[in-house]
């Protein structure tokens, strides 16, 4: 390796290091104490989530090491980018709609909801998006024998643009129902709701900041970027994704001290007392509102 990479792929790989053992954190916080078998729909993206950002932390810090002088793995670097990075921001992606469905459509199913399968048809054009990054790679040797990888501006121009689209209008589906007093967010039963709908808001900001920088700096290098650059922007742009979703699916600490007393007040069978004043809270709850309480539980840990 020459000599003047030494200091940033020695940095890059303290990164993907810390990058590593976060995922491993994050995955053991997310299942400790869950039955695999019973993990629902969004709590698998969010597993998902983490395993591919493990993968790909995991295998860019190998890269790394290998691609001075190495065609070979010069030109893998460039399709674990692709492939691990897109599946990342997929993933991202259908968490986010799975968030719009919850604080919007709780009370009907998904295969029901337009605006859920809307938002499922804004992701189709990826693929086309991801060909199209196939075919516009770069994956050369320099003089130096540095491997240079990226995307030429056809590609990474289209993938910016796609990126700022579907992130603002995931925005916006989020703050809608904040702003509209006719939403289901609205009423003195919705606070946890309201609060997924608010994380998830600044998780969907935090995305579209992350990887639009990530792409800008793809764009400034006109295709042609340090693997080293490039694999270190990538490994901080999943990673910081997937702590965000994890900050976002996370209770807020002010929240655990009653959810820990509801939770010991429904464990209190034997006491009568408390089961019938319970079975008088439920009498005068909506069938809407009893619904959109079990969705939000199933979201946090």
């Amino acid at each position: 390796m020459p000599q003047h990479q030494d200091v940033p792929a020695i940095i890059s790989l303290l990164v993907s290091l810390l990058a590593i053992s976060l995922m491993s954190v994050l995955f053991g916080r997310k299942t400790s104490g869950t039955n695999m078998s019973s993990i629902n729909y969004a709590r698998g993206l969010v597993i998902s989530l983490y395993m591919v950002s493990w993968g790909f932390t995991t295998i860019a810090a190998i890269l790394t090491s290998t691609n001075p002088g190495n065609m070979t793995s010069c030109t893998l670097s460039i399709f674990v980018c692709l492939s691990l990075y897109a599946a990342s921001k997929i993933i991202i992606y259908l968490f986010l709609i799975e968030k719009v469905y919850v604080v919007s459509s709780v009370t009907t199913t998904r295969k029901d909801t337009l605006l859920y399968r809307i938002n499922i048809l804004l992701l189709t054009p990826y693929t086309v998006i991801l060909v199209l990054m196939i075919l516009n790679r770069v994956a050369v040797l320099n003089e130096k024998d540095e491997c240079v990888i990226g995307l030429k501006p056809l590609a990474s121009i289209v993938l910016i643009l796609y990126d700022i689209f579907v992130s603002c209008w995931l925005t916006v589906l989020f703050i809608r129902p904040l702003m509209s007093t006719t939403s289901v967010l609205q009423g003195p039963s919705k606070g946890k709701l309201r609060q997924v709908a608010r994380r998830t808001l600044i998780g969907s900001i935090i995305a579209l900041i992350l990887s639009s920088g990530n792409v800008f700096t793809l764009v400034y290098y006109r295709g042609y970027e340090d693997s080293v650059l490039c694999l270190l922007s990538c490994t901080l742009d999943v990673t910081l994704n997937a702590v965000t979703v994890h900050w976002v699916t996370s209770r807020a600490r002010g929240s655990h001290p009653t959810d820990k007393a509801s939770r010991g007040v429904t464990n209190q069978n034997n006491n009568n007392n408390t089961t019938n004043h319970n079975m008088s809270n439920e009498k005068k709850m909506s069938p809407s509102d009893t619904h959109i309480s079990v969705t939000v539980e199933s979201y946090t840990d």
